[in-house]
């Protein structure tokens, strides 16, 4: 995970347009921060707070921001920067209020101390906490802290915000100097007109790099071959895209969806250069991207912003209210979901860690299953030792790109229990419980009860009863993955040399049709199967997946499928 602009703090502003008492916070900010509620519950507020605090309490409005006539407060946290503290605590300055050296007696005890203080309308600052003023003498931390109000939010000074609202547009320009483009758009195309007509500019920014972009975020849907801007008779300017068979398009007059794309990657790619931000001093705001965009599209989108971000280093903040970037997001370690809503009159927000929290964001965005329809894709077994073992050996064949409760579930069809499940659509029967309502991406693992081959067999065959046979040829038909083992049972894909290193006494040569769980084979384990998997699949390594039986192969068809139904690509360096 890379560094950005706001590492390390932290903030909560409290009487701030909806937010009351309880105040709203970033605790702390994550590279990517996803904040989610419903309409007018205070998503936009979170980042005029931000705005606020960038700008040094300069952008303000005493009528706009504040809330009744409760004193506005915001509280930095952040962590201690040596540099700024040897601002303030020089090495050449001795006595006065501080005994001692201001730097060798206290500054250098305070770096990379978390330092707190509060902030009101005329942006006078207060000391609150500085977690490591006690390592200082008693007779400084007075004066210590009175130097610490001075500390100010060093490192929010100079930060840039660009932001795109969530109502935006692409219309014909007239030509001007401004090189200046708001948050709905407005100022692009004449933008784009500077960058491809001006010496001044780097035309390649939009000629190559934003249509290299474009056409990365759209690949698959069409391919646009050239970026234009020209002059109306009438003085106005005009960005076209040129598609191979429609020729010529103008944007202002394409769907929203390519205009909010187009606004998108151009105040990306055009604005930081334009004003000498530099990346690492950049917050990029999106408010609401999945504004008619398709549910493919919005992935992409969010994708794309994750490697620039990752390649770039800014800040990127996203407000939505789309179960989309609630599922893009979930899994990620460079991300935070943050969930505003309404409490007793005001708003407040919280972090969305765990189950319940993520749960919550779905109940308050009256989000249900049957709106979502199902999971990415269902994976049945029989019980919770094929999940052990499928789930490490998937971790293995995917070099842990594909995650259970993130790309994949787990289900358990019980055995016997097997006889009440099919893979007809649900329509079909009622007798039965339907697989493909609850999920329509379903694979299943079965073991083949294949026994020990007779003299006159070269293999045994595959014995499965009816129960399985029919729910092989249904899961088949509807396009999902049917996986019937090659030995006997699933215990039969674990290599003897694995088994020899988790049982203490010798055990006996066994075959791919023994049940190698019982305790003729592994008497340490008194034949607890669960027990046998945890020690298990804490050894496994990828050459125990290799050459095999059909294991590999049919990990790589399982994954594959896995991808497919996640609209990943086939392999994880794609």
């Amino acid at each position: 995970m890379s560094s950005h602009p706001l590492e390390d703090i932290s903030i909560r502003v409290r009487n701030f347009k909806c937010f009351g008492s309880e105040g709203g916070s970033f605790e702390p900010f994550a590279p990517i921060n996803i904040i989610i509620g419903r309409n007018n519950s205070g998503k936009s507020a979170l980042i005029d707070a931000i705005d606020v605090c960038v700008s040094e309490g300069k952008n303000f409005d005493l009528g706009k921001h504040k809330r009744g006539d409760a004193d506005f407060k915001v509280d930095i946290t952040q962590k201690a920067d040596s540099t700024i503290l040897r601002n303030l605590f020089s090495e050449h300055t001795s006595g006065g209020e501080i005994f001692g050296n201001h730097w060798h007696d206290l500054g250098k005890h305070l770096i990379n101390s978390i330092i707190r203080l509060e902030y009101d309308q005329f942006w006078r600052a207060k000391f609150l906490t500085c977690d490591r003023l006690k390592q200082v003498s008693d007779a400084n931390q007075e004066a210590a802290a009175t130097k610490l109000a001075n500390y100010g939010h060093a490192s929010l000074s100079n930060l840039k915000i660009i932001k795109v609202a969530a109502e935006r547009d692409v219309v014909p320009e007239t030509k001007t100097a401004n090189r200046k483009v708001n948050s709905n758009g407005s100022g692009l195309t004449d933008l784009v007109r500077d960058y491809i007509n001006s010496t001044t500019l780097p035309r390649s920014e939009v000629e190559i790099e934003l249509l290299a972009e474009l056409n990365e975020i759209y690949r698959g849907d069409c391919q646009f071959k050239r970026i234009i801007c020209q002059e109306h008779g009438t003085g106005e300017w005009e960005i076209y895209l040129n598609e191979k068979i429609k020729g010529d398009i103008p944007l202002s007059q394409s769907g929203s969806s390519l205009k909010s794309i187009f606004i998108i990657l151009a105040m990306l790619r055009l604005l930081p250069p334009l004003n000498g931000t530099k990346w690492r001093k950049t917050i990029f705001v999106i408010e609401e991207p999945e504004n008619n965009l398709h549910p493919a599209l919005l992935r992409r989108l969010l994708e794309f912003l994750a490697k620039q971000r990752q390649a770039k280093s800014f800040s990127l903040f996203i407000t939505t209210h789309s179960p989309i970037c609630i599922d893009w997001s979930s899994g990620r370690d460079d991300t935070q979901l943050i969930h505003v809503r309404h409490k007793d009159g005001e708003s407040v927000c919280q972090n969305a860690l765990e189950y319940k929290s993520k749960r919550d964001v779905l109940d308050d965005l009256d989000i249900r299953a049957s709106d979502i329809l199902q999971a990415n894709c269902v994976i049945w077994v029989e019980g919770p030792t094929d999940r052990l073992y499928l789930r490490k050996w998937i971790d293995l064949a995917s070099d842990g790109s594909l995650k259970e409760g993130v790309h994949y579930t787990i289900m358990f069809y019980g055995g016997k229990l097997l006889s009440h499940l099919h893979a007809l659509p649900p329509e079909e029967t009622e007798e039965l419980i339907s697989l493909v309502s609850i999920n329509r991406n379903a694979a299943v693992l079965m073991d083949s009860d294949r026994k020990s081959a007779t003299k006159s067999e070269r293999k045994p065959r595959v014995n499965l009863n009816d129960t399985k046979r029919r729910l092989k040829s249904e899961i088949d038909d509807i396009g999902g993955f049917a996986w019937v083992t090659e030995g006997r049972e699933v215990e039969n894909y674990i290599r003897a040399s694995v088994f020899k290193q988790i049982e203490k006494d010798k055990i006996p040569e066994f075959g791919i049709y023994d049940q190698v769980w019982k305790k003729e084979f592994l008497p340490s384990f008194r034949e607890d199967k669960i027990a046998i998997a945890r020690a298990v699949v804490d050894r496994l390594k990828v050459e125990d997946i290799s050459n095999h039986l059909d294991l590999k192969t049919k990990l790589d068809q399982l994954c594959a499928r896995i991808r497919s139904w996640n609209g990943l690509p086939s392999t994880p360096s794609q």
